[in-house]
């Protein structure tokens, strides 16, 4: 009998142990989980969780090669100092981590070389304050060598550049920037070329040397002080203006005559973003240009009745300037970013039927968008679709002419002024 009562006890007692045990790997389990959970439903923040199984990407080291493919006729020395110079760029866009590019000038304390190393610096620490995650998963470039002249021991050399970019928040779509045009003066010193003088013709870039006109560093660091200030500013009407979106509200609409193609719109934004269309006449600075020809495929019909001003008429018959109210030659408005604001803004008789200064996140295909340095002037894009996570808009993709941009995020531009110009169809 004891013996039994014996056997009892002990079967109890590993049972409450097991219990124990079980309650243990249950809490124990659940915690780990706990700390797994996503965040909260409603939070804007895009989802950038690597996928399941990869590891953290690291950092790119400093002499990363991304270049892809070179073409044109140049002296191999003069060639590794561009590659050089655009890899420790494309190092420092990638990790968002500004490495010094000063020691590639014959002068780092010149002026070009700080002004390139501001420009640098603007770009990295404006796409850090952006919401979305503009580090690169992956990025590389071609080179075209085009211009090249060499005087003694200087060379002068024009190289168009073109990317191809996969933002973090968003590593399924490439984005691409072609044409994009620099140039370079090199002097050989000690059998080593370094550079003399630089220029690029790019968002981040052109907003210095629009504004710069001397003072050194110190003047350098101010204009990036008050760029930052000021796309921060921006940055809060923009969070404003995206939870409006969220809430359905922030727009009114128009009623026109006739609708906006928007697919027909969109085919001709695909179709002649890194190109020109032959029948269209081409300009050097060619974005509102684009940006016409897109509207004029969905449907806008060109507009010769208002008066004889450029601010009133949209057309584009024929390479020679007409004001005069005839279906001839053409206007500003066809081709200048600020005309055609002015004109979607104003017209209310027949042709465009449009809004101006938008809630960006209304954004279409086939919408235009300006953007610029001190107000929405300086260049045209073209709205061809948005991003989303987790069925929310995050980013608006854009593609242009000029400097072409293809499937590029709006957010990725350093522009501080923005204006979205809705497009709603056209009246009789």
């Amino acid at each position: 009998m004891k013996k039994n009562k014996k056997i009892i006890i002990g079967k109890l007692i590993l049972f409450v142990i097991l219990v124990c045990l079980v309650i243990f790997l249950f809490l124990f389990f659940k915690d780990k989980n706990d700390t797994l959970e996503p965040s909260e439903p409603g939070v804007e923040e895009p989802n950038n969780s690597d996928e399941e199984g990869e590891s953290t990407p690291q950092p790119d080291p400093v002499g990363t090669n991304y270049l892809n493919n070179v073409s044109g006729e140049v002296d191999e020395e003069v060639k590794d100092v561009v590659v050089e110079f655009l890899n420790v760029y494309y190092n420092s866009i990638k990790n968002l981590e500004e490495n010094d590019m000063t020691y590639l000038f014959l002068d780092p304390t010149s002026e070009d070389a700080l002004i390139n190393q501001t420009a640098l610096s603007l770009l990295i620490e404006t796409r850090k304050l952006k919401p979305n995650d503009l580090s690169l998963a992956k990025a590389k470039y071609d080179l075209e060598f085009i211009n090249v002249s060499t005087l003694d021991d200087t060379v002068t050399l024009t190289v168009l550049e073109d990317n191809y970019l996969n933002f973090n928040f968003m590593k399924n779509i490439e984005s691409r920037v072609y044409n994009i045009k620099n140039e370079f003066t090199l002097k050989k010193v000690d059998d080593t070329y370094k550079i003399v003088e630089y220029n690029k013709v790019q968002d981040f870039y052109v907003m210095i040397t629009d504004v710069y006109d001397g003072g050194g560093a110190s003047r350098l660091k101010e204009i990036e002080g008050e760029y930052l200030d000021l796309i921060n500013e921006k940055l809060e009407d923009d969070r404003e203006d995206y939870q409006q979106f969220l809430n359905g509200t922030g727009i009114e609409t128009k009623t026109c005559d006739h609708s906006y193609d928007r697919d027909k719109a969109l085919e001709h934004a695909l179709k002649w973003v890194d190109d020109r269309d032959p029948d269209w006449l081409e300009f050097s600075s060619n974005c509102q240009n684009f940006a016409s020809q897109v509207l004029y495929s969905g449907g806008i019909p060109m507009d010769y009745y208002g008066s004889a001003s450029e601010y009133l008429q949209w057309k584009l018959y024929s390479g020679s300037y007409n004001e005069n109210q005839v279906a001839q030659g053409y206007v500003y408005t066809w081709t200048y970013v600020p005309y055609f604001y002015t004109y979607a803004k104003d017209n209310t008789g027949y042709g465009l039927c449009a809004d101006v200064d938008v809630n960006l996140y209304y954004a279409e295909a086939g919408d235009v968008i300006h953007v610029g340095t001190t107000g929405p002037t300086r260049h045209a894009l073209v709205v061809i679709g948005d991003y989303k996570v987790d069925g929310k808009t995050v980013d608006i993709l854009v593609n242009s002419n000029t400097v072409d941009l293809e499937n590029y995020p709006i957010s990725a531009y350093s522009y501080p002024y923005l204006s979205l110009i809705k497009v709603y169809g056209w009246n009789e």
